[in-house]
């Protein structure tokens, strides 16, 4: 299933979209030095599209387009399986951005 995100910043989007693994505390005692992991995943597919700009139909003085942000940090995933705690992160624009290849 695919869905549409709009998270408050790229912190918030990357807290929900993947989880660390292979994090390890330092101990001295023992020689083990700190180790902050990686990312892992926690869906099949994600598309992070970021700062989604639209132009507000205004130019500047050298004729380029003024673009406006729109508000949020945005992101398509798509995944086969169980997916909760998406549902206050969802939106369902009528013209997305970008979708996967072969969607219409």
């Amino acid at each position: 299933m695919d869905y549409h995100l709009k998270f408050t910043d790229e912190a918030q989007a990357k807290s929900i979209l993947y989880r660390k693994e292979g994090v390890v505390e330092a101990n001295e005692e023992f020689g083990i030095e700190a180790n902050e992991g990686y990312d892992v995943a926690n869906f099949d597919n994600i598309d992070v599209i970021g700062i989604i700009y639209k132009p507000t139909g205004l130019s500047d003085s050298e004729g380029n387009p003024i673009m406006v942000d729109l508000e949020g940090f945005h992101v398509n995933i798509r995944h086969f399986g169980d997916v909760e705690g998406l549902e206050e992160y969802q939106v369902y624009p009528a013209n997305p951005v970008r979708i996967w290849s072969g969607d219409k």
